[in-house]
């Protein structure tokens, strides 16, 4: 009889644990960055800045026109330093996508960007691009977004307004993450637990004895 009292002790002390371990973290973690986009140099040049929680670093800066299409705004190869990535088609100088990799920004550090060329094209068939003019209406930006990356492989992504390339747009990235388990909870319901399970055995043996 004692044994099997001292087994279901045993059996509620191991279930008392696997709660412990699973309950709901208390600690949010966040990941966040704020992107500036100078309207006094046509959208070509602004700074990205990492607002997240201490550890978390940001490792890399897409900034994209999206899909080409008529009437889109679309990159030219130029000075930025970035990398282009969605190349368009037809054209050897024009793409969708710079890119910023590499990076290592710490929270409250930022990347300061620029030597962008924004164009816009005009039809894709045949293809014909329009590096003159500025949009003063903002359609060309109907696709286009930022997106960052962090150091825990977490992205987020936020779409630009569609405004004149002359007015400056500030631009928020706020990534919901899973809570980040705080152990001192758990560890103080895990040792109530094991202390528990002590004294079944203790209450066993010494039923045993008598």
């Amino acid at each position: 009889m004692t044994s099997t009292k001292t087994s279901k002790k045993m059996a509620l002390a191991a279930m008392l644990l696997a709660s412990a371990l699973a309950l709901p973290a208390l600690a949010q973690t966040r990941h966040a960055a704020t992107i500036t986009l100078d309207g006094n140099w046509y959208l070509q040049a602004g700074q990205v800045l990492n607002q997240s929680s201490d550890g978390i670093a940001l490792t890399g800066f897409w900034y994209s026109m999206g899909a080409p299409q008529a009437g889109s705004a679309v990159w030219e190869r130029y000075e930025s330093g970035s990398q282009a990535l969605d190349p368009l088609a037809g054209s050897d100088t024009h793409y969708s996508t710079a890119y910023w990799g590499g990076l290592n920004l710490d929270p409250g550090r930022m990347l300061r960007f620029g030597g962008l060329d924004l164009d816009r094209v005009e039809t894709t068939a045949p293809l014909s691009i329009d590096n003159q003019s500025i949009d003063s209406g903002g359609g060309s930006l109907a696709h286009a977004y930022v997106e960052v990356m962090f150091s825990d492989g977490l992205r987020g992504r936020v779409a630009l307004a569609q405004w004149s390339w002359e007015r400056t747009q500030v631009l928020t990235i706020d990534v919901p993450a899973a809570p980040v388990p705080e152990p001192a909870p758990a560890a103080m319901l895990g040792a109530g637990v094991l202390a528990l399970a002590a004294g079944a055995r203790r209450r066993a043996a010494s039923g045993a004895g008598d």
